[in-house]
């Protein structure tokens, strides 16, 4: 959305996945972006840093993939994705999980939004006054595990840095629309863009 792209979407049954996307996608995870030449591209940062390349927005690569931050932006993705996500998975769908203890993954995952607050009272974003790829790509899992302590009545779960950085995504302009729930796609499917307006 902030590369000014638009690109055919399909939302899938995660339960029932397509034959067309299981023939595409090696990991048989999304998401997953196909090129105009074919080419598949399945992991989230990649397909990122594809939009980024492709955009003819100017200067969005420097804005939002600054050169001096990419080593700290290429850490704390990787911490979200292979880290925090783990044990948000495993708080937020307990009984998903065999012998997953709903507490320690908790403490566990909290404990790294309590390194990002620390972050956050320094700065309006991780990176300064600007977000960059790295608050974009963390902040739904952040709202994930909001909504996750909410349903369990959990209180004060977000610190007030935290907080505010989630409620500037939360109030953004662009929220409904990188939100919309689209249908779900079939082989006899209408075409989807997004973003949606």
């Amino acid at each position: 959305m902030i590369c000014e792209l638009k690109v055919e979407i399909r939302e899938i049954d995660l339960k029932n996945k397509p034959l067309d996307f299981l023939n595409k996608s090696k990991t048989k995870t999304v998401p997953i972006l196909i090129k105009k030449n074919s080419e598949v591209i399945e992991e989230s940062l990649e397909i990122i840093l594809w939009a980024l390349s492709e955009s003819s927005k100017q200067n969005v690569a420097l804005t939002y993939f600054p050169d001096d931050k990419k080593e700290d932006i290429f850490e704390i993705i990787n911490e979200n994705d292979n880290e925090f996500k783990y044990h948000l998975d495993r708080f937020k769908y307990a009984a998903r999980y065999q012998d997953s203890n709903e507490e320690f993954h908790f403490r566990k995952a909290i404990i790294f939004i309590n390194r990002w607050n620390e972050l956050l009272a320094e700065n309006k974003y991780f990176y300064g006054d600007n977000p960059t790829i790295a608050d974009w790509s963390i902040w739904p899992f952040v709202r994930q595990f909001k909504i996750a302590c909410e349903s369990q009545k959990r209180t004060n779960y977000l610190k007030p840095s935290i907080k505010n950085w989630l409620d500037s995504f939360e109030s953004n302009i662009k929220f409904k629309s990188l939100m919309y729930k689209y249908e779900l796609w079939a082989p006899n499917s209408g075409k989807n863009y997004f973003p949606f307006n």
